[in-house]
């Protein structure tokens, strides 16, 4: 049995040239470029808390398939001086990395998948015809 866990705010498609606008309801606030917010992850953060830390910054949606056991996956991240947004997002992908896990775009979301399994992840390929 595969549960998913999708964490983000709702997608919905914008009208051809039209922008999206974030819903009434809609908690996610990107933060402004060169805004510094403070790192305040508690020690051994299991994987789920970690991914909505990473996407309540960025307004970023994840997926976090069940066979990986989020409580199995801890993480402690210690950053002295507050940080961007771009900055968190490196942390992340390092804290990530650390227990064996990375992220890949799948439709509209990011996959969290095990490293060790990424070759098999059906990964689409794009080739820029232009120079």
């Amino acid at each position: 049995m595969l549960v998913l866990a999708l964490i983000g705010a709702p997608v919905s498609a914008p009208r051809a040239g039209e922008r999206p606008k974030p819903s009434d309801g809609d908690t996610c606030h990107r933060l402004p470029p060169g805004k510094r917010l403070k790192l305040n992850l508690k020690p051994n953060t299991d994987l789920v808390d970690l991914v909505s830390w990473i996407s309540a910054i960025t307004c970023r949606q994840f997926i976090i398939p069940g066979s990986i056991p989020a409580q199995s996956r801890t993480v402690t991240i210690v950053s002295p001086q507050p940080i961007t947004a771009a900055e968190a997002y490196d942390l992340f992908l390092d804290a990530l990395n650390a227990v064996g896990l990375t992220v890949y775009r799948s439709g509209g979301a990011l996959l969290v998948v095990e490293t060790s399994k990424i070759k098999s992840a059906p990964i689409p390929v794009v080739i820029d015809d232009q120079d």
